[in-house]
């Protein structure tokens, strides 16, 4: 049946169904709410002329901070503080005075920053204004200041571009005078200025003077290096004049003060080449008058040095013809100089120093030869060798009479001095023992005598063996053992064959000389106690059951035992000459034509060798055969085997045997004259060493060439009357000691060539020991100059004057720099502002002048070690192969000013840089707000360096090269003459500003007046 569908009540259906005319309903009304909640919201304003507004502010603001930032550096590099000695307490408390200058430079400028931004405004259209500012400070608030500071931070990016960003910048914009919209921003500018390179450049200049010789990174850097390549020849070239050249001290005093400003003035306007690429452009007119003046007292002094090839016929002229030219004040510094170029401060120490330093110098073997004579004669000393070879010697065409005198003297002079040296003087005192005591106490020639004479035996045994079988008896029976034996006998009889062996051979070894036959004969009996092994019986007294023994004897006879010994030498076993040669007739007796005449030789040795080894008295053959047959029989009672035979015999195997000469003491005369030529032969023919001095102070030592030019003549004069065999003993001793002579003489340049490397490799603790502590031995005090003096002798290596290249920028077109320092040139003499307008009173300000203040630009000194003639090194046996002295020199300078500017193609910087260092107080002047007008900010500390340099001289004794002055070194120690040990200038210890001479008065203080230690030397 059909019918229409069944419908359901929303209320009364309980399934999840939601009508959709509901949902319409929904909907509608969340729509009506969402229009509603969306018209109550404020309408955004977007202002886009605002925005621009503000970024145009940021450009106005980076516009000025940028030209502050050049200008402030550009003023901080005029005032370039340094210190705050002088400076308000707020700035001092705000800096960290490790890095004042940065500090300075940040507060200056944010000063300039502040003072620009606060009169900078922009219109933007015909209402608005863009403004920037920075917080304005109380300048008299150190942290007020210190945060202004922090607020500026700048970083060198490159050389001459100098990024610096200042923090909290506020950005305004106004609307009708009133704020509408403020923002706050870093802003970053980079400049390109010179300034911040000058600092650099200058700041390097300064540590370049400052860096002493040892201090220096590289071979040649520093004032302290380039004071030593004009120093050192100088001085070197000046001690070897007066060494080589001159019969006389020509140059009392090797570094004048006066010498020494001129030195360290060259050495100065170099390091102003090398840190900025040029030097002050009036340095020539400044330099002319000291360096020919100078070159002048040089050529005065020393008689042969051509004045007019030295400086020109003009200059020549014009100095002869005026006493008081080098008095004067000759040099107008603005004016040209009419006279053509002076020579360069190199032309004039190499005059001095190429011919004379690099001379080769001879090492003769003289000193190490006499020695040795001493060690072979006993009791011998130098006055004997004096006395003995002095006269010979002086006719010879190798020694002059200078150099036999002061080889003979009693001991070198200054040795004082030496013995002030850790170790030299200890080195000394081995030596002087050596010479004074260990030779004249030894004696070689009669150790060579004992060599000579001695003979080492060796015996070869065969036996004692026994022939006969010792008696036994008979085994009782079965089951029987032997439990003891013992042997009896009554004596026996001995006999002895001793045989000379007949030998002719020339060797020393393994002669054979005596053959020894010994035989022995004697009855022995014996006792034996057997026992059974099973029986036994009852001991009737003890009742004790005991083993079965018994006795049993037996008698044999004869025994008889046998021994032979082969009696071999070795002759003359310790000699040192040639062995392989052999001595002709050993044991026979020689007579030839030499004065000492008849030689005995080893004869007689056969049956003293005999003697020895069975240690007989007698000293024929058939008595000492009786000898020993009458020792064994003695002990015949005991021998019965062959070792009891053995203990009979009384026998060495290897006994020493000593031959005497004929007559010892004829023999000793006899070859101490052969002795006495081979001596003078040595002396005066052996080559000695050519070398130069750089050798002597290099190692190896080359004393180890002198040791080879003896060697070469050795053999020659060993052996000089020796064509094959030793003809005799004799003849024999003579080659031996003239043997021990060239090996003590060999022994002697080892042990002064030891010497010579440990004093050259403790140069610096000699040296040091030397200035009293005037130094630190931590450097190499001696090497280090010398080899820095070789390097000025060779044209490839010499050290030449370097420039400094300016540096590539991204801001800055090629820079160029000029350098004007006053004074120009630094002079000993104080000078005052009518000599130089930059002098200030210490302490001042630029507006500050007084005409009586002086400045003392320049101060110097020297300390001379040792003096005249030097320290004897190595004195062998009383000369020195070497003479050194030392001089501690010491450079003080201040500038009144220094002041170095820089050109550069920098559109924002189209001035010249200028940064100047003279002592003056700063003060930084306050924006127009604040309530005080300046700021005290510190000081400026001028340019000023100290700078002290060791100058070792070293040159070669009579025994090197002997010609000229022995010596080196002031003449300070003379009586006659008026040269002090040190000196120092007017200004010493007192350069820069407000110099006040009175306060000098008399002081004599001078460089050992900086040690408390107690000075060698004539302290």
């Amino acid at each position: 049946m059909s019918g229409r569908p069944r419908t359901v009540s929303l209320a009364s259906d309980d399934r999840a169904r939601i009508p959709f005319a509901l949902l319409a309903v929904l909907l509608l009304v969340s729509s009506i709410a969402i229009v509603a909640v969306l018209e109550s919201r404020d309408r955004p304003e977007v202002d886009v002329d605002q925005g621009l507004a503000v970024d145009r502010a940021e450009s106005i603001a980076t516009g000025e901070i940028r030209h502050a930032v050049v200008r402030a550096t550009d003023d901080a590099a005029k005032e370039p503080v340094s210190s705050t000695d002088g400076a308000d307490t707020a700035f001092a408390d705000a800096v960290d005075s490790d890095d004042v200058f940065e500090q300075y430079l940040a507060l200056r400028i944010y000063r300039d920053v502040a003072v620009s931004l606060a009169s900078a405004e922009q219109e933007i259209g015909h209402d608005r204004t863009a403004v920037a500012s920075v917080e304005r400070l109380d300048w008299d608030d150190g942290d007020d200041l210190e945060s202004a500071i922090d607020r500026i931070d700048l970083e060198q990016t490159d050389d001459d571009v100098l990024t610096a960003t200042v923090e909290d910048v506020e950005l305004t914009v106004e609307h009708d005078g009133e704020e509408t919209v403020s923002e706050r921003r870093d802003i970053t500018v980079s400049v390109g200025t010179n300034a911040l390179e000058l600092r650099d450049r200058t700041s390097e200049f300064e540590e370049q003077l400052e860096t002493g010789f040892f201090e220096a990174d590289e071979f040649y850097d520093g004032f302290g290096r380039y004071f030593a390549a004009r120093m050192y020849p100088y001085v070197w070239g000046k001690a070897y004049y007066d060494r080589l050249v001159s019969n006389d001290r020509t140059f009392h005093n090797l570094t004048p003060n006066e010498h020494t400003e001129v030195m360290a003035n060259d050495a100065v306007f170099a390091l102003q080449e090398a840190s900025f690429g040029t030097a002050d452009p009036y340095e020539h007119h400044a330099t002319f008058l000291p360096t020919i003046c100078m070159a002048n007292d040089l050529a005065s002094e020393a008689g042969d040095i051509d004045l007019d090839e030295l400086l020109g016929e003009q200059l020549e002229d014009e100095i002869n013809e005026s006493d008081g030219l080098c008095e004067s004040d000759f040099i107008d510094t603005e004016g040209e100089i009419d006279y053509p170029e002076p020579p360069t401060i190199q032309e004039i120490v190499l005059t001095l120093l190429e011919d004379n330093v690099d001379t080769d110098v001879e090492i003769q073997a003289h000193p190490f030869a006499d020695i040795a004579y001493m060690e072979l004669v006993a009791g011998l000393a130098m006055d004997d060798v004096e006395s003995e070879f002095n006269d010979s010697l002086e006719g010879h065409e190798r020694f002059s009479g200078v150099y036999l005198e002061d080889y003979f003297a009693d001991e070198p002079a200054n040795q004082d001095a030496a013995d002030a040296i850790d170790g030299l003087g200890e080195q000394l005192a081995d030596l002087e023992e050596l010479i004074d005591e260990t030779a004249p106490m030894s004696d070689l020639t009669d150790d060579s005598m004992e060599s000579v004479y001695d003979v080492e035996i060796d015996t070869s045994e065969t036996g004692p063996t026994k022939h006969d079988q010792l008696p036994e008896t008979e085994r009782p029976g079965e089951n029987w053992s032997r439990i003891d034996r013992s042997y009896t006998t009554s004596g026996g009889d001995a006999s002895v064959s001793i045989d000379v062996v007949s030998d002719d051979g020339a060797g020393f070894d393994d002669r054979e000389l005596t053959e020894v036959e010994l035989a022995y004969e004697t009855d022995v009996g014996v006792i034996e106690t057997w026992r059974h092994d099973n029986e036994t019986f009852l001991d009737p007294i003890t009742n004790v059951t005991v083993p079965l023994e018994q006795v049993r004897t037996d008698w044999k006879r004869p025994v008889t035992y046998s021994a032979s010994y082969e009696i071999d030498a070795d002759l003359a076993e310790n000699i040192d000459v040639e062995r392989e040669r052999g001595l002709e007739s050993p044991f026979g007796t020689d007579s030839w034509n030499e004065s000492y005449g008849f030689v005995g030789n080893f004869d007689g040795i056969e049956t003293d060798a005999a003697g020895e080894t069975f240690d007989l008295d007698a000293t024929s053959v058939g008595a000492q055969e009786r000898e020993l047959e009458d020792e064994i029989e003695g002990s015949s009672r005991s021998i019965v085997t062959e070792s009891d035979l053995e203990r009979a015999i009384p026998y060495s195997s290897d006994p020493d045997v000593d031959v005497e000469p004929r007559d010892r003491t004829l023999l000793y005369d006899w070859v101490i004259g052969e002795l006495n030529r081979t001596h003078e032969a040595v002396v005066t023919s052996v080559a000695p060493h050519e070398t130069n001095l750089w050798s002597m102070l290099e190692q190896p030592s080359p004393l180890g060439e002198v040791e080879d030019n003896v060697r070469s003549v050795e053999n020659e004069l060993v052996y000089e009357n020796t064509t094959g065999s030793y003809e005799n003993t004799a003849d024999l001793l003579r080659a031996e000691v003239r043997k021990q002579y060239f090996e003590a003489i060999y022994e002697h340049i080892e042990t002064v060539e030891s010497y010579h490397e440990e004093t050259i490799d403790g140069g610096a603790g000699m040296i040091d020991d030397l200035l009293g502590g005037l130094l630190d031995a931590g450097n190499d005090l001696l090497g280090a100059p010398l080899e820095f003096v070789e390097s000025m002798l060779d044209p490839e290596s010499q050290p030449e004057d370097a420039r400094a290249p300016a540096p590539d920028s991204e801001l800055l077109e090629a820079t160029s720099y000029q350098v004007e320092a006053s004074p120009t040139y630094l002079s000993l003499e104080p000078v005052n502002r009518s000599d130089v307008p930059a002098v200030r009173p210490e302490g001042g300000t630029l507006l500050e002048a007084d005409p009586t203040s002086e400045h003392a630009s320049m101060g110097a000194g020297y300390f001379n070690a040792v003096g005249f003639p030097g320290l004897p090194l190595l004195p062998v046996p009383s000369l020195s192969f070497l003479q050194l002295d030392v001089y501690s020199l010491e450079v003080q300078g201040e500038y009144a000013r220094f002041e170095v500017r820089a050109n550069s193609g920098d559109p924002a910087a189209s001035d010249e840089t200028t940064y100047v260092r003279q002592d003056t107080r700063v003060s930084l002047e306050t924006p127009p707000w604040a309530d005080q007008d300046e700021l005290a900010v510190g000081s400026v500390e001028p340019i000023g360096f100290e700078n002290r340099l060791v100058v070792p001289v070293v040159v070669p004794s009579p025994q090197l090269l002997p010609r000229g002055t022995p010596g080196v070194g002031d003449m300070w120690q003379s009586t006659t003459l008026d040269v002090p040990r040190e000196e120092c200038s007017t200004a010493w210890n007192d350069v820069g500003a407000s110099f006040e001479p009175d306060e000098q008065g008399e002081s004599d203080e001078c460089i050992s007046d900086e040690t408390e230690l107690e000075l060698p030397v004539g302290g």
